[in-house]
């Protein structure tokens, strides 16, 4: 098997990992929203962000580990991953007041519809952020 095809191949294999980890934490993450939303009652935009910075922290941890299989853990790491995660954060927080408020999508609904946009450069981002100094 040449390099490159090897490189490519590995590339897509994580990307693969990146979505299942991503799915799982998602399905998570929802389950946390829906309870914050209609059984506390609590703002769906405060929601959001109340369960995006518990998804961060999973996401770091989960990903490193078994996506890039790094098991390095470092604050400046940490930090770069919430960078990363705040630019998705705005990302889909503004998708989800446009979808919300303009659209009319459901509150529910917009914050399922939001990561279909946000996860290709998050994944291409984080994978820089987990790998650039691992050798």
């Amino acid at each position: 098997m040449s390099d490159k095809f090897k490189n490519t191949k590995g590339k897509i294999v994580e990307y693969i990992k990146f979505n299942i980890i991503g799915i799982s934490n998602f399905l998570v993450s929802q389950i946390f929203y829906i309870s914050l939303y209609l059984i506390f009652h609590i703002h769906y935009l405060i929601a959001y962000t109340i369960t995006s910075v518990l998804s961060i922290t999973a996401a770091y941890f989960l990903n490193s580990k078994f996506t890039f299989k790094d098991n390095e853990y470092s604050p400046k790491k940490f930090t770069m991953t919430a960078l990363v995660y705040i630019i998705e954060y705005i990302i889909n927080f503004i998708l989800i007041w446009i979808m919300v408020r303009f659209i009319g999508i459901n509150e529910i609904v917009a914050p399922i519809i939001a990561p279909a946009f946000s996860t290709p450069p998050v994944f291409f981002m984080m994978r820089a952020v987990i790998k650039k100094n691992k050798k």
